[in-house]
């Protein structure tokens, strides 16, 4: 053993002090053979990184050169090429972390990616970007507003004596005259359909407000604040609260079928939807964020599907189902603080061009 290591130890010992110098600078020991030239590591190292550069393109910067010192880079490069280098063995696409047998599933991760803005917009982003004063769709709410205006001004329909219980009067206001048989279905969703949803809402919740005795106190002006405020809100208890009765009374619990105005059914996963008044975006793109709201609905309706409320109760949370109610109540909570943030995106990417000449009634509704 001690006579081999002897007989090996000359070997390496030339190897590890070999007197070869770098064939490009003349100066360095050679490294090994680096783009077809024995040199060192700063030879092979240069002609990697400024080959493709701009120094490629470029003349000697100072004119005064020689063979022996080189004082720029286009001078060093041109040496590298006179010396033999080749760029025929360069790699590219290297991934320093990955194993070679990881190069497949690189390729399959990138192919996988989705869709660039470009190609949703079929324009370069800047042009999107830069776009100053895009086409609006303007809602006028003034007819609207005014019609609920004279809803407060005269009162609820007929007199209501319940023994000043303030709760019953409101729920007389709640009335929800559900009818399975008169049912229709949806089958397409345009501008004419939501905004008859939002005229129907906004009447039926001034309607209830007319109830309310201490409400009626406030001026006009403060009346309506306060409808322009709530009716959204109220209006998706309502239409929850539908969908959970029309579950009841047929028998039938689809996720994504919604009741609205008391007896219209739109299934939001099949029905027909136009977006072209609310989005210069594709319909589906569209489609996909309004439903992915809706969507998160689902677990509030489940709930009151569960509880089987009554008018009164929908009306108050009532004392000896507090704790249930109040799930309820910070779901939809918890549903409106998650709109916020979806209408953060919406800003930034212009995704609805919806101008509202009353933009304060459509806060948290999911169109402003």
């Amino acid at each position: 053993m001690l006579a081999l290591a002897r007989n090996q130890s000359p070997k390496i010992c030339k190897i590890s002090s070999s007197t070869v110098k770098c064939e490009i600078c003349k100066i360095q020991k050679s490294h090994g053979n680096h783009f077809g030239v024995n040199s060192c590591r700063a030879c092979a190292a240069f002609f990697r990184r400024t080959v493709h550069s701009k120094w490629s393109q470029l003349k000697c910067q100072g004119g005064s050169c020689n063979k022996i010192t080189f004082f720029c880079k286009p001078c060093r490069l041109q040496r590298c090429f006179e010396g033999g280098m080749v760029t025929a063995n360069f790699q590219y696409n290297r991934d320093g972390i990955s194993p070679p047998s990881d190069t497949l599933a690189t390729i399959t991760t990138l192919n996988t990616i989705p869709p660039s803005l470009d190609q949703y917009l079929g324009k370069p982003h800047f042009l999107f970007l830069s776009e100053k004063n895009p086409k609006k769709t303007i809602i006028d709410l003034h007819r609207l507003l005014g019609e609920a205006s004279k809803i407060l001004n005269l009162g609820p329909a007929a007199p209501i004596f319940c023994g000043g219980n303030q709760l019953k009067k409101l729920s007389f206001g709640l009335k929800n005259d559900f009818n399975l048989a008169k049912l229709k279905m949806a089958k397409r969703m345009t501008k004419s359909e939501i905004a008859g949803n939002w005229e129907h809402y906004v009447k039926k919740v001034a309607t209830w407000l007319t109830h309310f005795d201490e409400y009626k106190k406030l001026s006009i002006g403060l009346q309506m604040k306060i409808l322009q405020t709530i009716w959204h809100i109220w209006s998706r208890l309502e239409k929850l609260s539908t969908t959970a009765k029309y579950r009841r009374v047929s028998g039938k619990i689809k996720k994504t079928e919604v009741v609205v105005q008391n007896g219209v059914l739109i299934d939001i996963g099949d029905v027909d939807f136009d977006s072209s008044w609310l989005s210069d975006y594709p319909n589906e793109i569209v489609r996909g964020f309004l439903m992915h709201s809706s969507c998160d609905q689902f677990t509030v309706t489940d709930g009151l599907y569960a509880l089987q409320l009554t008018d009164i109760e929908l009306t108050y949370i009532y004392a000896q189902r507090l704790a249930k109610m109040m799930q309820l109540n910070n779901a939809i909570q918890q549903n409106i603080r998650c709109g916020r943030d979806r209408m953060h995106l919406v800003h930034t990417f212009g995704l609805l061009k919806l101008e509202f000449t009353h933009p304060e009634m459509f806060r948290d509704s999911g169109f402003h």
